[in-house]
């Protein structure tokens, strides 16, 4: 089987570097160690003589739990066990072992990949996709983006948003790809040169266009992963981006439609067709020309047979800084906290920041109400992952409700 162009040394180094810090981070929230350890990886060309793929993981201090949970998370994403690899995981205690391993086992099977929800629930999904469709998708953005010199990448390279658009298309356009998450939003946009193609989410570009800049000509930017609100779509409109792509999809589906601008309906992608007698359902034709059917993540109102809007989740996620995250998890956590008898989470207005809020009624045996929220913070560090941390957390003798006793949002 001859090894598709993206298997690199560099770019398999760079999934895994994500992955082990997304593994270890999930066990460990708030700890920043891990990524402090991997930024130098990423600096540099990876290539397998870099030195710095020998680094022992011993560095990282991972305990033996952590190790298992970042070899299965490799060995499950990578599908080692069609190749038996996943042993020498095990027996590898460097990167540079890792990325050899898998490099070596893509070379035998490269039939499919699977990747990680990227929601806080505790227990991600695994969503499977035949290296095939992934193919076919970039293949039409391929054609949309056959103009562009680089692209700027400031999203995950294991989620699949980051493996089709940081991975998968600067390799089939033959054009470099550089990580910017290293820098600040703004920065990145002030830098980008003609013919530059950003490769970002909603809250990187409202960071990024919070202060007015204009940027140099011929620039085109993609976002995804959440919901592009109107003054996001105003804020590229004066800045002069050249071209705005919002691409609806998720983990279990990939690239579902895409749309250039606010006014616009997502427009499915060309794989996909909708199902005559489901509104809720899209399906495409696999290899052996069966049809394929899945669910959308969210509700929508279809305007025809191609075009529609997104109305609601069906799982009850928000997104915070790309990542899909629960409100009601939260929650949940702190009502274990022996000081909370009920609370409410929700996520702030843009204008606010967009992160979580959440407000808390003490419970009889809280001592030192006034020092709540403080000891709340210290208690859900150590639990929630960083965009799951409410950034305000409110006091009230009894949750704020409407007049008709739902519950009401609060300042």
């Amino acid at each position: 089987m001859s090894q598709r162009a993206w298997w690199t040394p560099e770019l398999v180094a760079r999934l895994l570097i994500d992955m082990i810090f997304t593994e270890v981070t999930r066990t460990r929230p708030g700890l920043l160690g891990v990524r402090q350890l991997l930024a130098p990886l990423t600096d540099a060309p990876l290539h397998v003589t870099n030195p710095l793929l020998n680094q022992d993981f011993s560095t990282f201090n991972l305990d033996s739990l952590e190790f298992l949970n970042v070899v299965t998370a490799i060995a499950v994403q990578f599908h080692l066990h069609e190749t038996g690899a996943e042993q020498q995981l095990l027996e590898q205690r460097h990167l540079r072992g890792w990325v050899e391993a898998v490099l070596t086992s893509r070379a035998q099977w490269d039939e499919a990949m699977s990747f990680l929800t990227s929601g806080s629930t505790g227990q991600p999904k695994l969503c499977t996709h035949p290296l095939a469709w992934l193919e076919e998708e970039i293949a039409f953005f391929t054609t949309h983006f056959s103009d562009r010199k680089r692209i700027l990448t400031a999203v995950p390279f294991h989620h699949i948003y980051g493996f089709l658009f940081a991975v998968m298309l600067p390799t089939t356009l033959k054009i470099p790809a550089r990580d910017v998450r290293d820098s600040l939003p703004a920065s990145v946009l002030r830098r980008a040169q003609p013919g530059d193609l950003i490769i970002g989410h909603p809250a990187f570009f409202d960071l990024a266009l919070r202060n007015s800049l204009t940027l140099a000509p011929d620039v085109r930017v993609v976002s995804s992963t959440g919901h592009c609100p109107p003054q996001l779509w105003q804020q590229f409109h004066s800045a002069g981006i050249a071209q705005v792509t919002e691409i609806y999809g998720a983990s279990e589906t990939a690239g579902i439609g895409i749309r250039h601008t606010a006014a616009a309906p997502l427009r499915l992608l060309p794989h996909w067709s909708r199902q005559a007698d489901r509104a809720d359902a899209i399906s495409r034709v696999d290899a052996n020309g069966a049809a394929v059917t899945v669910t959308l993540p969210d509700e929508v109102d279809w305007l025809d047979a191609t075009q529609f809007q997104v109305i609601k989740r069906h799982d009850g996620a928000v997104q915070v800084g790309g990542i899909n995250v629960f409100p009601e998890r939260v929650r949940d956590c702190l009502l274990r906290h022996p000081d909370v008898a009920a609370a409410a989470v929700r996520q702030a207005s843009v204008e606010l920041g967009g992160r979580l809020k959440a407000f808390v009624v003490p419970s009889a045996s809280c001592d030192d109400v006034a020092q709540l929220p403080e000891r709340l913070h210290v208690w859900l560090i150590t639990r929630l992952t960083a965009p799951e941390l409410p950034r305000a957390i409110t006091v009230g003798t009894e949750l704020p409700r409407s007049p008709w006793g739902k519950l009401a949002d609060w300042d």
